[in-house]
């Protein structure tokens, strides 16, 4: 037997019942716990303050990610014979072979690492990519899940980060900005504008009184274009509070005898 097969020979430990009994065991016991972990931590987190929450959702992904490592490095010395020459060999048979064959997978899971690391999105985010836009509820080794306003589940690949650009509209911070956009006549003068909508703002439930708020003034074509930015206390206060701003927003111009031309274009959440 020359050394090549004897090598290939001792690739493998000796498998018995007890083996694989072990990594049955290791593999439950790291299933458990992620389970356990998915179960108890967002209903922690639904009883702690905004920040705390973003915190307390991200040991998910963390989590994940180091079950899967010392799953594997409990696993991999079960079943194998590691020297450095059979690591070498079944590094490079076995990457060969997957490479072709999870190609689309690899690279998703690949960006999932990156993600969890360089952090554009996490659980508790809001983030659009592309045309969708809602909350990061959980992170998975191949794709993120969004609940969006319409309360849909969308679940896009990690990879798409690589092309796309990821607009999170709260990067981990408690709150985000919401705009309330009105287009008035151009043809008359708008005394006080700024005035009124700030009161708006300020006799807003939803208001966190921390952050500045903003009216933002420009000529349109057809119509002046008025922004009221401000920001609600509560992440998922934005739609209602984005609501609260436009409706009494738009009473309070009327009533001040500002002509409302036309509806904007484009809405905006953050």
């Amino acid at each position: 037997m020359d050394a090549e097969s004897y090598d290939l020979t001792r690739l493998f430990n000796e498998l018995t019942g007890w083996t694989f009994l072990q990594i049955g065991l290791v593999v439950l016991l790291c299933f458990l716990l992620y389970h356990l972990l998915r179960y108890v931590v967002p209903k922690v987190a639904e009883h702690l303050p905004a920040r705390l929450r973003l915190i307390a959702l991200n040991v998910i992904p963390l989590a994940r990610l180091g079950l899967f490592a010392v799953a594997v490095i409990l696993i991999i010395p079960m079943v194998f014979n590691i020297t450095l020459k059979n690591f070498v060999f079944v590094l490079g048979t076995v990457g060969v072979a997957l490479g072709f064959a999870i190609k689309d997978w690899a690279t998703s899971a690949v960006a999932g690492i990156v993600a969890v690391f360089e952090r554009p999105y996490r659980s508790g985010d809001w983030i659009r990519i592309g045309d969708d836009y809602g909350e990061v509820i959980d992170i998975h080794t191949r794709s993120v899940k969004l609940r969006t306003a319409d309360d849909d589940v969308v679940t896009i690949p990690h990879s798409r980060i690589w092309t796309e650009n990821i607009v999170n509209a709260n990067d981990g911070s408690k709150t985000l900005m919401c705009i309330a956009e009105f287009m008035v006549a151009p043809d008359r003068p708008t005394p006080g504008i700024t005035d009124i909508l700030t009161d708006v703002a300020h006799t807003s439930p939803y208001l966190d009184w921390a952050r500045p708020v903003k009216v933002i003034i420009c000529n349109e074509v057809y119509a002046t274009r008025v922004r009221l930015k401000a920001y609600p206390f509560e992440l998922r206060d934005q739609f209602n509070f984005t609501t609260d701003l436009t409706t009494r927003g738009r009473d309070a111009l009327i009533n001040a005898d500002i002509k409302i031309v036309a509806t904007p274009e484009f809405g905006s959440y953050q």
